[in-house]
């Protein structure tokens, strides 16, 4: 682009010199007098057409730098965003209306490093695919991926419970403790459907 801007610029500093000199020739058939005064003034032109050239490139090199990033950076938008509509494709799973606990068990993100991931909440469930890092084969909380968690976020805990446990309800603190979970969780991932069978935080009563 800059080779053709200067290439431009050479082909109008040509016209008008040769334009000017036209015109003096011109003038000096009709006009014999004042040849010297011509000669004088033809110069002076030129060289202000060079200037005005020459002003013109330095702008034009002077922003070269910023449309050169501007570019760039309008490819990797694209780019980034080709890839995350890539990412959400492929993690897609179609929504029911109620999905089993063993249902979930084939989307807990061991199997398929770019599929959904599903995990049920106070009896919903999402797919929570964007957090992959978090839920996926070797993250933190990969333990409540494909399964209910309800327990797990009441009670702020990565291990499994014992029968014993599991059969004591919740306390008041781990029921507020599960109400802040459950907003961040519903807030962030998409609802796929409902947990089958879930009852007042007791996972699997019928």
């Amino acid at each position: 682009m800059i080779s053709a801007c200067t290439h431009g610029i050479a082909i109008i500093i040509l016209s008008l010199s040769c334009s000017t000199t036209e015109a003096f020739c011109l003038t000096n058939q009709r006009e014999p007098r004042g040849l010297t005064s011509r000669l004088d003034a033809e110069p002076a032109v030129i060289a202000g057409v060079v200037a005005a050239a020459a002003g013109a490139m330095a702008w034009w090199m002077s922003g070269a730098d910023d449309r050169e990033k501007q570019v760039s950076y309008a490819k990797r938008e694209a780019k980034e965003r080709a890839y995350q509509e890539e990412r959400e494709r492929l993690a897609y799973i179609e929504p029911r209306e109620v999905w089993r606990e063993e249902d979930l068990q084939a989307y807990d993100g061991s199997r398929d490093e770019t599929g959904p991931i599903l995990l049920a909440v106070k009896g919903d469930v999402f797919n929570v695919w964007k957090g992959r890092n978090f839920y996926g084969k070797g993250g933190e909380y990969h333990i409540m991926a494909g399964r209910d968690a309800t327990r797990f976020l009441a009670k702020n805990r990565l291990e499994e419970e014992s029968d014993e446990e599991k059969s004591v309800d919740l306390n008041i603190a781990e029921r507020a403790n599960l109400e802040a979970w459950y907003w961040t969780i519903k807030n962030k991932y998409q609802l796929v459907g409902s947990l089958d069978g879930y009852d007042d935080f007791k996972p699997n009563a019928k």
